[in-house]
């Protein structure tokens, strides 16, 4: 029973949870009283304004009392909430509510029209909705009996009308998602068996044609496109970018984008997007002001990435303490403080404990003595010597910065840290076998190393492996590399394991290959 626990939570309430993600979308077409209303509210939420949207849809509940679709957009409004902070359970009731609201206000409207496509798929939409939320709360069973009941009122609209989108578009997320829960799971809770190729085919006709919600389609490709079953991430940079020019200035679009480049290892265009999303974000309002520490807090993790330690510092100090961030952010921005210190080398307190005998991956540096025993000279502070080696990158002295960094490894020949930054100003300028040189030196060194420097170790050896020609070396540091937990840059080292072909081709095209190879252009000037 444990076993089946354990498999259900990692496999099928994920599943659950991006099937409703864009399913939740589907009851487009609302009343013409409402329907201005409904669109600025979507408008809104693309822009993650949910105060300013949830305004809007009540309005348009007010002026459409007995009809259901704006009480469905209501509840995506609280759905979104929800997703952002799953921790935070305060607006699992009012979602619920308005979630009920609809399915009732749509029953009784289909007692009198049974046939009315729009209502139906209103309807059908609520109950996946809410069996997402059932699924998050590890409420499988009920969520299983809203996921049957949405996909039999979905496919009854596509009977009647085959050409009806937003039904279509619901069936494809269905469709993709639920092939991904194991069989056993999906038997146990009653899940009908979905077809991945079919729903992406869905999908993709949808996103292709002019209908209001292409763009969600967009939006979900994308994601689809850049999971781990897929790893098609020039194919999500396509629809992205293409959803971007149906909405300009999006913040979460462009900062959706910037956090895919940091994911390939291209750092420069990361710090670019979230720049941009920033001055997109651009206003007051609580919600302006929250957006804009949030994408603060990834431009810092972007910026630290690249070694710009003291403007992720600066940053950083703009997004403040953890109060009021949801759980996974506070937890970024726990990893960054921690990175950056790292990287300048300080506090000892933040570093890898060294190990018995002094050989330890970091830490103080120790007493240092001459051949008398009695106290030499003190090191220069390893922090001030990563400062000025930065600097002089920076200034184009990669000369003076690779001595300044020589120097550090030779006062400290245990430390990781002098050798990894000299390993990647090496690759960055072409030198594949002193930067494969530098950096075996460092995972040496690295005892029980944080996922930002196991990570890149392993993946900057791989990089120069392989330009070196060495490409069964290069796979075992891309292997590794890809398996290292919280790394920000994993899915650049599965996309080079691809060496080219995908896992499955569905979502490959001649656009993403373009867009791959655009993301991963920031690994070399």
């Amino acid at each position: 029973m444990q076993r089946h626990s354990s498999l259900t939570r990692a496999t099928v309430a994920p599943a659950m949870i991006l099937a409703a993600a864009v399913t939740s979308a589907a009851a487009s077409p609302v009343p013409p009283a409402a329907d201005g209303m409904i669109r600025a509210g979507l408008r809104d939420l693309h822009d993650g304004l949910y105060d300013r949207a949830e305004t809007s849809f009540r309005q348009a509940a007010r002026a459409v009392p007995g009809d259901p679709g704006p009480k469905l957009f209501i509840a995506f409004d609280l759905w979104w909430r929800i997703l952002e902070d799953p921790a935070d359970q305060s607006r699992d009731r009012p979602f619920l509510e308005a979630i009920q609201e609809a399915v009732v206000a749509g029953d009784h409207l289909l007692q009198e029209t049974p046939d009315d496509v729009r209502v139906r798929t209103t309807v059908g939409t609520a109950h996946i909705l809410r069996s997402q939320v059932e699924g998050l709360r590890h409420n499988f069973f009920k969520a299983s009996q809203e996921a049957r009941r949405g996909k039999k009122s979905l496919e009854a609209v596509l009977a009647a009308d085959s050409g009806y989108k937003d039904a279509l578009f619901g069936l494809g997320a269905y469709n993709y998602y639920t092939e991904k829960i194991p069989g056993l799971a999906r038997g146990l809770l009653f899940m009908p068996h979905g077809d991945a190729d079919l729903g992406l085919r869905q999908l993709k006709t949808l996103a292709q044609s002019d209908s209001y919600f292409s763009t969600d389609a967009l939006l979900l490709l994308a994601l689809i496109c850049a999971s781990r079953d897929e790893q098609c991430y020039g194919d999500s940079l396509a629809h992205l970018t293409q959803a971007l020019r149906r909405s300009p200035g999006s913040p979460l679009i462009l900062g959706t984008i910037a956090g895919l480049r940091t994911r390939l290892m291209d750092y420069p265009a990361a710090i670019e997007g979230f720049e941009k999303a920033l001055a997109a974000a651009s206003g007051s309002g609580e919600e302006r002001a929250r957006q804009r520490r949030i994408l603060s807090l990834y431009l810092a993790d972007a910026l630290v990435a690249d070694w710009r330690l003291a403007r992720a510092a600066d940053v950083l100090r703009d997004v403040g303490d953890a109060d009021g961030l949801p759980g996974r952010d506070r937890q970024t921005l726990e990893r960054v403080a921690r990175e950056i210190a790292l990287k300048r080398g300080e506090p000892p307190g933040l570093l890898p404990a060294p190990a018995p005998g002094g050989s330890g991956s970091a830490g103080a540096d120790p007493p240092v003595r001459n051949a008398s025993g009695t106290a030499a000279t003190p090191l220069v502070p390893l922090g001030e010597r990563v400062h000025a080696a930065l600097r002089a990158h920076e200034a184009g002295r990669d000369i003076e910065a690779l001595s300044i960094l020589q120097a550090a490894a030779g006062d400290r020949p245990q430390h990781p840290l002098p050798r990894i930054l000299a390993g990647r100003l090496l690759f960055l300028a072409g030198n594949d076998a002193g930067a494969a040189r530098e950096m075996a030196a460092a995972r040496e060194r690295a005892t029980d190393p944080p996922p930002w420097m196991a990570g890149s170790i392993e993946l900057y050896l791989g990089l120069a492996e392989s330009h070196l020609g060495h490409h069964a070396a290069a796979r075992e540091h891309f292997q590794a590399a890809s398996q290292v937990k919280r790394f920000r840059s994993v899915e650049r080292a599965l996309l080079e394991l691809q060496e080219g072909s995908p896992p499955h081709g569905r979502c490959s095209s001649s656009a993403g290959r373009e867009g791959e190879r655009a993301g991963a252009s920031g690994t070399r000037p």
